[in-house]
């Protein structure tokens, strides 16, 4: 199933991804293993927009590649 991903860019390879809180209002960066998965793009992107150098991603399965937004 196809969801997005967001990236920290510049970040080391085991802190890149976001990673949220489902019960409480944090975040934190990660491996991609507990990256948050938004289902559309708007989620993202709305997400994104709070924070500084990251990119979204597409993921369906094994096949991944940055969004133009």
């Amino acid at each position: 199933m196809e969801h997005f991903e967001i990236l920290k860019v510049g970040a080391e390879p085991n802190k890149r991804f976001l990673v949220k809180g489902m019960c409480q209002p944090w975040i934190r960066w990660s491996s991609q293993h507990y990256a948050h998965k938004f289902l559309t793009l708007k989620e993202a992107s709305d997400e994104a927009s709070s924070l500084e150098n990251v990119v979204i991603i597409w993921v369906n399965g094994s096949n991944w590649g940055e969004v133009n937004v």
